[in-house]
C-alpha cells in the first residue's frame, strides 16, 4: 500500500511537472509524423494481465510487429523525431499514466510484449508477481540497449538468446528483494544515470 501511495505522488507530480512538455512533444509529432500522437499496444502485467501501454509515438505507423523488437537505433521504422525521443527515452513518459491508473508501477521489470512473455513463460511467472514498471535496475543497466543492438548481425537473435535471458535474471533478483529501499534506490540511480551521469550502461 505504501508503495502504491508513492505511485500515485510521483505520477501525479510528475504529469503536473511535465504537462509543458508531454503537450510540446504530442503537437511535434503530430506536426511533423501525424496522427496519432500516443502509441498504445498490448503488453503483460502483473499475473499475465494484459493492459495497453501508452507511449509517444516514435515509428512509422502500423509498422510494429507482435515481437515488437527493434533491429537497433538505426531501425528503418523509426521516425528522424522518434529517434531523439528513444535517444532520452522521452517517449515514455505517456506510462505516467499507466502508472496512475496502477497497471504499472514507477519501479518494476519494464513491460514486456504477451508474444516474449509467454515464449518464456518460466521466467516471467517469476517477474510477473509484481507490476511491470518505468524503472528498473535492468532497465537503467541497458539503457543503450537499441546501440547494442544495432551492433549486433541478428538484433531479434541476440535479443532473445542473450538480453532477455540476462534482464530477466536481473529482474528476478530485483523481485526477490523488492520493497520500499530497493524502491528509492531504484529511483536515486536513475536520477543519478539522468542528471549526474553517475551511472554507467552496460557496453557503454
Amino acid at each position: 500500500m505504501l508503495i502504491r501511495f508513492f505511485d500515485i505522488v510521483i505520477s501525479l507530480f510528475a504529469l503536473v511537472v511535465l504537462s509543458p512538455v508531454l503537450i510540446v512533444l504530442w503537437m511535434l509529432i503530430l506536426c511533423i509524423d501525424g496522427s496519432p500522437a500516443v502509441f498504445a499496444q498490448n503488453r503483460s502485467g502483473k499475473n499475465f494481465k494484459i493492459f495497453r501501454i501508452y507511449k509517444f509515438r516514435t515509428m512509422l505507423r502500423d509498422s510494429e510487429d507482435e515481437k515488437g523488437v527493434t533491429t537497433g537505433s538505426n531501425d528503418s521504422r523509426i521516425t528522424v523525431l522518434g529517434k531523439k525521443l528513444r535517444r532520452y527515452k522521452l517517449d515514455e513518459l505517456p506510462q505516467f499514466f499507466n502508472v496512475l491508473s496502477g497497471t504499472m508501477s514507477v519501479v518494476g521489470s519494464r513491460p514486456q510484449v504477451p508474444y516474449y512473455a509467454e515464449k518464456f513463460e518460466s521466467l516471467y511467472k517469476q517477474i510477473l508477481v509484481l507490476k511491470p514498471g518505468i524503472l528498473s535496475p535492468s532497465a537503467i543497466d541497458y539503457s543503450n540497449e537499441e546501440d547494442i543492438l544495432s551492433e549486433t548481425s541478428d538484433p531479434v537473435s541476440y535479443y532473445e538468446t542473450i538480453l532477455i535471458p540476462v534482464k530477466c535474471a536481473m529482474d528476478i533478483e530485483m523481485v526477490r528483494k523488492f520493497g520500499l529501499k530497493l524502491y528509492c534506490n531504484t529511483i536515486i540511480s536513475f536520477l543519478a544515470q539522468t542528471v549526474f551521469g553517475s551511472a554507467s550502461s552496460k557496453n557503454k
